[in-house]
């Protein structure tokens, strides 16, 4: 029999702590809940855990301070931070420090169930695919150089004439299943790194993904081969696969939030190093 994927909730809210422990084990998760980070890391060294969903804001110490602290300790557990709006630029600097997504200060339950699921499946890949070296080398899709990545969500790309394209990440794709339609946004719409840009359904429960923006500006151009064909971002997400493209309208300044892939870096198909930017 399986074991049930277990969660562990930080939060010094209680009502936060008790929302989020009926929706998770609604799922037929275990979760434990705790209301501060000195305590999760002591319930880390005791059990292990698929998932992390901690809070942005605590006292004493933060959840970017549990952040650094898991990822250099376990970097196999996903870590989720629950942000608020005003802390939305922190949170994708989070997802630059190793977290795996963010859910923006309040969520809806399918908004929760949805996130988690992917990052018990990011587990998952990560222990499958870091079994041995020969597995890592043949991972069908790698991390081409030359671009800005949001940690395992998605990448933007520089193009001649200064507008940016954007895609999906591979490990995006990878947790999230099959796809049954993307909805992407329209030309003229204008987007905002750590947003909403892009919203993607899945059979299973018919959960919807959000995939945030990794930069802000005008779109001028979306890629409608995706939803005539969403394989594409499966079989090509650094390529065919692209999903829109942007006149940028910080772009300076938000790449500092992004990883960026060398091309120089790039050894037999998989990144040899990822910049801090």
């Amino acid at each position: 029999m399986e074991k049930r994927p277990r969660i562990l909730v930080v939060d010094d809210e209680p009502s936060v702590c008790k929302s989020c422990y009926r929706i998770l084990t609604r799922e037929g998760w275990d979760v434990d809940t705790v209301s501060s980070a000195p305590e999760a890391i002591e319930n880390i060294r005791k059990h292990g855990y698929e998932v992390v969903i901690t809070d942005m804001i605590m006292p004493k110490m933060s959840g970017m301070d549990l952040l650094k602290i898991v990822k250099k300790s376990t970097p196999e557990i996903s870590v989720i931070m629950i942000t608020g709006y005003a802390t939305i630029k922190t949170a994708v600097l989070a997802m630059k420090l190793g977290a795996f997504d963010y859910i923006p200060k309040p969520f809806t339950p399918e908004e929760l169930s949805s996130v988690t699921d992917r990052a018990i499946q990011r587990k998952r890949l990560y222990i499958e695919i870091t079994k041995t070296e020969e597995a890592v080398e043949e991972i069908e899709f790698h991390r081409p150089g030359d671009r800005y990545y949001m940690a395992d969500h998605g990448w933007a790309q520089i193009e001649k004439d200064g507008t940016v394209r954007v895609g999906m990440d591979w490990v995006f794709r990878k947790t999230i299943g099959d796809v049954v339609n993307i909805d992407l946004p329209y030309e003229e719409d204008e987007v905002e790194q750590g947003k909403v840009c892009v919203r993607i359904t899945t059979p299973s429960m018919m959960r919807i993904h959000k995939f945030w923006s990794p930069v802000s500006g005008k779109v001028v151009e979306v890629n409608e081969e995706v939803n005539r064909d969403t394989a594409l971002v499966e079989e090509d997400p650094y390529g065919k696969g692209w999903l829109f493209r942007v006149v940028p309208s910080n772009l300076e300044e938000e790449l500092k939030n992004l990883l960026y892939v060398d091309k120089s870096q790039v050894l037999r198909g998989k990144p040899k190093e990822t910049t801090y930017v």
